[in-house]
């Protein structure tokens, strides 16, 4: 009998100091560990094993024993970690960005913003108008020298140890990846080149035959930058090869791209509920399409899905552009790949995101990750501006209708941008890990 191959599942970390390995174990406590349908609480070992695909030694491959029947087989847990590429954060550097976003036209700022706009420049106005008043309003001259020598010691180290504790390592990996500063470029490059070159290894490596690339927070955007640069790279010369007239990889293309076609009519069109049958046609139309590329011998590409949690992705056209009119071009422009891919042609007749290249062949273009690859986003709701999870966010209307977004149930006066896999005090699976189990789907089902 063949030895069967595993799935490997990459987790992103998001933003802060994170510690190689933290954020990968509590997830796949979540994720493999208490997960009763694909194993008992018996046998649920997992084991940590040496990462030969990473140069960094802190990071353990982690390996799980074969999940029960059907269909049983082992998956390998990895970590991408970026936190180190990330160090060198400066409160200048947090605020240019900070300046970007709020020196801006109010028109150019997306309705759903306006709100955190709004409340910044009030902050803003209301700090410059007390520091006035109280310097115009104070007594005597003595005692305002006297609290205008005091208050910088007081005060000083307090706000300096809020701002290069917390502010630095958090916001400034923000600003730093999601703005393209001179000061900024080498890390970016560095982080995304990484995550392409562990794609490569995990899928020439000849032990997979799926890959599940899942992002938090920052990380999603990393993750999504990951996978447009690796689809980027595939080689043209092959995938032509691959998908010769008559090839099955050809007819799989050719019916997912009938499926793009249905789902985008209805999305035009506000037909909702054909959008709700066309979404999943589509979506298991991508797997079809993704087993087919991934059982050619030396298969070019293995990424099953892209499981987004807490994603900026959802403000997109604020965080990745100057407005919204600017991130439209860009990807009309194919640098930001869509959900379904950007089609190639739009008649009534002729639907591709695919181009032809000489007897009969045709592939998908350059920005056409989301082919194969299916996009599952999970969003808490904010409330009160700050609570909830005011990161996150649907990203269906920025990057297509063929991400499905799932709005977790939130808890109004609770911070929720950590609780996308946590368990409750007594052990309890949340329906955020309910949900995330869902995403992953390691049996690799339809919907």
């Amino acid at each position: 009998m063949a030895e069967v191959r595993k799935t490997a599942v990459i987790l992103v970390h998001g933003i802060g100091e994170q510690r190689p390995m933290d954020t990968l174990w509590s997830f796949i406590d979540a994720a493999w560990s208490k997960d009763r349908s694909l194993v008992a609480g018996y046998d649920n070992t997992v084991y940590s094993k040496p990462d030969v695909t990473s140069d960094n030694f802190e990071l353990r491959r982690v390996t799980t024993r074969y999940f029960d029947p059907p269909d049983p087989r082992r998956v390998d847990f990895f970590e991408y970690y970026w936190a180190h590429m990330m160090i060198g954060n400066t409160v200048a550097g947090i605020g240019r960005w900070i300046a970007s976003l709020f020196f801006r036209s109010p028109q150019s700022i997306p309705r759903a913003y306006l709100p955190y706009w709004i409340a910044g420049w009030l902050v803003g106005l209301a700090i410059t108008i007390a520091i006035v008043a109280w310097q115009l309003l104070s007594g005597d001259e003595a005692d305002h020298r006297l609290w205008w020598t005091l208050l910088p010691g007081l005060i000083g180290p307090a706000l300096t140890s809020v701002i290069v504790g917390m502010l630095v390592p958090y916001v400034g990996d923000a600003a730093r990846y999601l703005r393209a500063e001179p000061d900024n470029v080498e890390a970016r490059q560095r982080i995304r080149a990484g995550g392409v070159e562990l794609l490569r290894k995990l899928t020439e490596s000849g032990e997979y035959d799926r890959i599940v690339l899942v992002g938090h927070s920052l990380g999603s955007v990393i993750a999504y930058d990951i996978l447009t640069q690796a689809w980027a790279q595939l080689d043209p010369l092959r995938l032509q090869a691959l998908h010769a007239a008559g090839s099955p990889l050809l007819e799989r293309l050719t019916a997912l791209e009938k499926a793009g076609a249905v789902l985008e009519a209805a999305q035009r069109g506000g037909d909702s509920a054909l959008e709700e049958t066309a979404l999943p046609a589509w979506r298991n139309a991508q797997r079809a399409y993704r087993r087919a590329l991934a059982g050619v011998p030396e298969a070019p590409w293995l990424v099953s899905d892209l499981v987004t949690l807490g994603s900026p992705l959802g403000k997109a056209d604020l965080l990745l552009a100057d407005d919204a009119a600017a991130f439209e071009r860009r990807k009309n422009r194919r640098e930001f790949p869509v959900d379904p891919p950007l089609f190639e042609y739009w008649s009534e007749r002729n639907r591709q995101f695919s181009y032809p290249e000489g007897k009969g062949a045709r592939i998908p273009h350059h920005a056409a990750p989301f082919a194969p690859t299916v996009w599952t986003n999970h969003w808490f709701p904010t409330s009160l501006l700050v609570l909830g999870d005011p990161i996150s966010g649907p990203v269906a209307r920025h990057f297509g209708a063929g991400v499905k977004d799932v709005k977790l149930p939130g808890k109004r006066l609770r911070f929720q941008h950590l609780d996308y896999w946590t368990r409750t005090p007594k052990d309890e699976t949340t329906p955020a890990v309910e949900a995330l189990r869902q995403a992953l789907n390691l049996r690799d089902l339809d919907e």
